[in-house]
């Protein structure tokens, strides 16, 4: 495949080519109950060290609603770092990357953490666990504070929120826009407060969103403040 090619028609393999995938995963028992969890997820360029990705500020922060049914693919590291198992989900985001990379050839890292670590492959589940749990499994909990300014790195890094629309996650998202309040911020928003996800259900939908965020991405990257045209006909969250 020539370098002139558009990303949107890269497969899955021809992705895995260019980038590598790992999380962290770990496992808590809260209240007699088991919870498997992931904490951060690297999409990251196979020419970069993993030292330098582990330890260094990505390019870009998405975060999203949950890990889903992630798993890890190998034996978790001591600090509970494993190659993972991508999703369509995070070759969408491998897109993004290299559609900016047309403008900006520096989209090399892309840092995924979320509204809630808890791996639970239903949305259902999500939001059954959310009613009966604390915030402990957020990184965006004061209790996390330190965590969270470490995994946003600096502070003109762009944040992309694409987290859902549910109602379920209005407290949780909440309490996330107030801990971004400040950064460059991404995303497609009717409400103020749900982001569209990565991957709508109808193909032309998912191009728009990804031709949409490729644009918000560079004009983010030059310091820009405010908002384009958006295909889905919904306003934008300014960037701050």
């Amino acid at each position: 495949m020539s370098p002139s090619d558009s990303p949107v028609a890269w497969s899955a393999q021809q992705l895995l080519q260019r980038f590598a995938v790992r999380g962290r995963f770990y496992e808590r028992q809260v209240d007699g109950r088991d919870f498997a969890l992931r904490s951060h997820l690297e999409i990251f360029d196979r020419a970069l060290p993993w030292a330098r990705v582990q330890g260094g500020a990505p390019d870009l922060v998405a975060v999203m609603m949950n890990p889903g049914a992630s798993r890890p693919l190998e034996v978790a590291d001591a600090q509970g770092w494993a190659s993972a198992v991508p999703d369509r989900t995070q070759y969408q985001l491998m897109k993004l990357a290299l559609s900016a990379g047309s403008v900006d050839p520096l989209i090399r890292h892309i840092r995924v953490i979320n509204l809630s670590d808890l791996r639970t492959p239903k949305s259902a589940q999500l939001f059954e666990a959310l009613a009966t749990t604390g915030g402990w499994h957020s990184i965006f909990d004061t209790a996390r504070s330190n965590e969270l300014r470490q995994a946003l790195g600096s502070f003109d890094t762009p944040v992309l929120q694409a987290w859902g629309l549910s109602p379920h996650l209005k407290a949780l998202a909440d309490t996330a826009l107030k801990a971004l309040s400040g950064r460059p911020l991404l995303g497609l928003s009717d409400n103020g407060w749900g982001f569209r996800h990565p991957l709508p259900q109808r193909a032309d939908l998912q191009r728009a969103w990804l031709a949409q965020m490729a644009v918000q991405l560079a004009t983010a990257r030059r310091g820009w403040s405010g908002a384009a045209d958006d295909p889905f006909g919904t306003p934008h969250r300014k960037m701050a």
